[in-house]
This record gives structure tokens, sequence and C-alpha cells, in this order.
């Protein structure tokens, strides 16, 4: 029960830190590279656990149905991998690919900093 108490005040001081001291962003709109590269450490790190929050969160509430594959994955990613370690590779993704500003910040993590949502293969043509 601790636990979660902890983990809610986390979240709550995570939303309103993101919301009172990050770039202004349109409601529905994801952050980019751009507001990526505006972002303290410490914004940057809130981010990833943001991220790591939900989806330990998303992976306990399935309870014995499967967990959200993504959340799962993510959790498992973490494991391996340190906070400083994901957010310099999203620092250096958006570093080396400056004309990809408009990325969200979630498909780099995704698509480029874990094993999760590779591009798909290529449909072989029959």
């Amino acid at each position: 029960m601790k636990t979660r108490g902890l983990a809610g005040i986390t979240l709550l001081a995570l939303l309103c830190t993101l919301t009172t001291a990050a770039p202004a962003v349109e409601k529905g709109e994801l952050w980019k590279g751009r507001d990526w590269q505006a972002f303290t450490h410490e914004l940057k790190t809130a981010y990833v656990k943001g991220i790591g929050n939900m989806a330990d969160f998303e992976t306990a509430a399935a309870g014995s149905a499967p967990p959200p594959c993504i959340s799962k994955g993510f959790v498992d990613e973490l494991k391996t991998k340190s906070l400083g370690q994901l957010i310099s590779e999203v620092d250096k993704y958006y570093r080396e690919n400056p004309g990809k500003m408009d990325m969200p910040v979630i498909a780099v993590i995704l698509q480029h900093c874990t094993k999760l949502c590779a591009s798909p293969p290529t449909a072989e043509k029959k």
C-alpha cells in the first residue's frame, strides 16, 4: 500500500512538473525533438520515469490477463538499461538526425532505443 501511495505522489509531482516547467504543447500534441532538446536532464528523467510508471501500472493492472504488449516490453527493457542510458540514446538520436526533430519522443524511445516497435519487416510479394 505504501508503494502505491508513493507511486501516486510521484506521478502527481511528475505531472505538475511537466505541465508547469515544460514547453507549452497544444492539447493532444506529442512532445518532439525540439521539446526534448529544451528539457533539462531532470525533465528528461521525469519523462522516461513517467512512461515507465504507466507501463508498470498497466502491467500490474492486467492481473491474470496478459499485460499490454508495449507496456510489458517497456518494463522488461528498463530492466536491462538505466534511465541515463535511455536518455543518452534519445539525445544521440536527435543529435545524429537533426532532420527528424518532428519525430515524437515516445516514437524515438520505442522504435530506436528499445527492441519494441521496430520498423516492421517489409512484406514479401507473392
